[in-house]
Parts: structure tokens; sequence; C-alpha cells
């Protein structure tokens, strides 16, 4: 959990995308280094279910520049390093990992990959990204052999829904990959549509900052909107890169999607000269969650959705998907109303050989809150 706050005003950052890549492949240069929040590298968490579900169901958005296919039959990733790209310092937790992953989802069914809906879109096709599997360590210093059951291309956007205005939600996109999944991958068991309750544990997948997928089991809910049932307010241990990211109850099955949260993810503390995590109190959660009620009722409606998910008894003897009643952004419990920022991250390629582009990163703190999504 964020255990402190460093706040910055009118912090800017400028960044230049790919002047640092290498291929990623194997083994890493340093060794991780676990800080103060709760992700944990998906070898070494001590809940089985998790780490069963991280192997099998979720998927990083990479842009297909940057997947690379090896001589052998396998795949490589093109990115910078993590403190190349943040200007981080040296002790700081995953510093040498790629940053290859622009945004996370999961697997639904066997061909139907749930992410944010701002993460694709008229600038970002589906198209631009490859859905890769087994993106994270399966060892210290190791990432996990990426092989042709892996590495999948978008079909089409089946359903899609990217609020504007003063709504958080919906915010979701369904994308149908080339093919059916092979090998070890099964979509994950989605939860009943029952409310989830305050203070309830939630557990988060995903690819925050670009990296390979950590897990995250130490949040819990600190507002569930009952009521409303579109979304969450949770203490995630969140950053860019985890929007799409699966969150998961306490048995383990799927609650929702990471869509925004608190900004800036890394600042520069006075008297240094290196970035470091930023880090917030528990008390101001405000880290939002997609609740899957509502997403699962709008595929069933499409007439696109699976028996296995669309079916009155399909989870656990009760429905899966319910409606919401969406309402105007709110302040999480206790929040001092001062943070806000620009989508942030490094522009894809859309055409087949394109450079990857410049992009500003721009963090503004103003008067009123607002959500930042995390898509890099």
């Amino acid at each position: 959990m964020r255990a402190r706050i460093f706040l910055s005003l009118g912090l800017g950052l400028v960044a230049a995308c790919g002047s640092t890549e290498q291929s990623f492949v194997g083994e890493l240069e340093a060794a991780v280094i676990y800080g103060e929040d709760d992700r944990i590298e998906v070898y070494a968490h001590p809940d089985a279910d998790l780490q069963r579900i991280a192997e099998e169901s979720i998927v990083a958005l990479i842009p297909a520049t940057r997947v690379q296919p090896l001589p052998e039959g396998n795949f490589g990733v093109l990115a910078s390093t993590l403190k190349d790209r943040r200007d981080l310092c040296d002790d700081e937790p995953f510093a040498n990992q790629p940053v290859a992953a622009s945004c996370s989802g999961v697997l639904i069914a066997d061909d139907l990959v749930l992410t944010a809906g701002h993460c694709v879109g008229p600038s970002r096709p589906c198209t631009v990204f490859n859905y890769v599997f087994d993106y994270y360590l399966d060892a210290p210093n190791q990432l996990a052999v990426l092989d042709e059951d892996d590495v999948y291309s978008c079909s089409r956007i089946v359903l899609d829904a990217d609020s504007s205005g003063g709504q958080l939600t919906p915010d979701f996109a369904i994308i149908q990959l080339d093919r059916p999944v092979t090998g070890l991958h099964a979509p994950a068991l989605v939860r009943p549509a029952s409310p989830l309750a305050d203070g309830a544990p939630l557990a988060m997948i995903g690819s925050g900052s670009g990296l390979p997928a950590k897990i995250d089991s130490g949040a819990w809910i600190a507002d569930a909107r009952v009521e409303q049932g579109d979304y969450f307010v949770v203490n995630l241990d969140a950053f860019e890169g985890h929007s799409g990211s699966a969150t998961f109850d306490e048995e383990s099955r799927l609650a929702g999607i990471l869509i925004g949260g608190r900004v800036p993810d890394y600042v520069f503390l006075p008297g240094e000269t290196c970035a470091r995590a930023n880090v917030f109190d528990d008390s101001l959660a405000g880290e939002i969650v997609h609740n899957i009620a509502p997403i699962v009722a709008a595929l069933c409606e499409s007439g696109e959705g699976p028996d296995e998910l669309c079916a009155p008894d399909a989870c656990e003897g009760e429905p899966c998907g319910a409606h919401s009643t969406p309402s105007e952004i709110e302040d999480p419990p206790d929040a001092p109303g001062i943070v806000a920022g620009a989508t942030s991250g490094c522009r894809v390629a859309t055409h087949a050989g394109e450079s990857h582009l410049l992009f500003l990163f721009l963090f503004v703190w103003a008067g009123a809150r607002r959500v930042r999504r995390k898509a890099v």
C-alpha cells in the first residue's frame, strides 16, 4: 500500500520514447528490487491461484513494432528500461526491467480480451498492438519465454465504450483475437454480479508502467458504490500501463478492470536528481476499477457474448452481468481534491515501419480533482 504522499505543484516532465531501446529476451541485467509497495513478481507470489491466473489469463497490449520474432521461433520485446524511461533512481523497484506494454488486459473467452476503452480508439486502432500472454518474470531476473501460443493480434473490436464529459464509466473494450487461444491459456473466472462491500480485499494483475506483469494483492475497496454498481474506489498500487488490468475478489474471481487513478506516478524529491515512485497514504485511496458486471451485461445484450458468460446461471448459479447507474465523477473518501493530469505515454506507430513518436508527459495540478486514465 502507498504509505506516504509527495506532492509537487506545477510539475512538468518531457520524455523521448525509444532513444535507449534494446531487445529483452530471457535474463535481465539486474536483480529485482522489492520496495514498500505491494507489487510482487508472478513467480514469487504466495497465492497459487493468482499465479495461475497470471500465467493463463493476463494479457499485455504491446505495440506490434516492439514484438520481435527470433530465429529460434520465440519472441523478444524491444523496449527501454524503466530507469531510462522515467529517469529513476538506481534503487527504485524494477528499475532495470523493460517497459514494453501500453495497457493491460484479461482473457474472458477463448478469443475475447477485455481491456480499458481508452486503450484503443481512432488514434490507436486495436491492430497496432499484439496481445501478449506470459509477459512476466518466471524466475529471479528471468523473463518467461514467449512463443507462438503467447502472441496474438486483433481481428476486430467486438464492443467498446469510452465515456466522456463528467463520467468515468463506461470505459471498456472487448477485443476479438485473430484466433482462439492455444497452449495453457484459459479465460479468467468471472464473479457473480452481486455487489462487493466496502473493505473487501482486491488483487490486481497487470503491466503498470509497461513492466512485466506484477501481482498486487494488498488492496481493499474504499468505496464499493453498491447503489451505482459502476466502479469501485480502491487503494491499489496502480501506475500508467495498468489501464485494463484485471482485478480479483478474495476468491480469485474477476471483479473488474483498472481504468484510472491518481497522478503523477513518479516525482523528483527535494535534493535528488532522479525520480521516485509517488506514494500516497491509504486514506487517500483514489484508484478506479470498472465493475465487471455492467461490462458483461453490455456484451451479452450485444449478442456477442458466449454462453459461459451470458446464461442466467453462468456465474455459480447466478447472472454474471448487471446494469449500472453511473453518476458524475466524485472525489474518493477524504481526497484533498488537488490532483489532475493528462493521459501520457509513448504514442505507438499506426503504420508498418513508422517510428515511435516523441510524446510530452505533462502533469498539471489544479484545484478541482480529475482522474488520470492509466494508459501508457
